[in-house]
């Protein structure tokens, strides 16, 4: 059952068997308190990325324009996908939902089109992207994410 955060998912599975520890409660307190800035965080994403896409992608044709030339749709497609998966990943407060959905795709995608050192340089594109289009509160809540494809990717190096 997919819940809105990560610990009241896991613990709906164990509902027959244990209560909510001290912890867990702590956890979704913070989740609850932090609910708005995730909120705004998302809703900003949701209404900019096409902007913040587009811009990265303009951004890595400086280093890239023959791949760019070519790939660009695939480019878009594939950065749009990551930032809604950030925004849901930050709206859930949950790592691992983001791990999770990405992990598998990003590697699928990269064996493809063998691209993992661009597609790198691209989610660093779009950091500053975002640093320079998003308050910094937001920012700082997706560099986290952004660095995760950056490591993924470059794994695959």
């Amino acid at each position: 059952m997919l819940t809105i955060n990560r610990v009241l998912e896991d613990r709906s599975r164990e509902v027959e068997r244990v209560y909510l520890k001290d912890s867990d409660l702590g956890v979704l307190e913070r989740y609850a308190s932090d609910f708005a800035h995730r909120a705004k965080t998302y809703n900003l994403l949701r209404d900019r990325s096409e902007d913040i896409v587009q811009r990265s992608i303009q951004l890595m044709s400086l280093n890239y324009p023959n791949m760019i030339a070519k790939l660009a749709d695939r480019c878009k497609y594939d950065m749009s996908n990551v930032l809604r998966y950030i925004a849901l990943a930050i709206l859930r407060d949950d790592e691992q939902f983001f791990r999770d959905q990405m992990g598998d795709w990003l590697s699928t995608v990269l064996c493809a089109y063998q691209v993992s050192t661009e597609c790198s340089m691209a989610y660093r594109k779009m950091q500053e992207v975002i640093n320079t289009q998003l308050p910094n509160e937001c920012a700082i809540l997706i560099k986290p994410y952004i660095d995760m494809t950056v490591m993924s990717l470059s794994r695959n190096d």
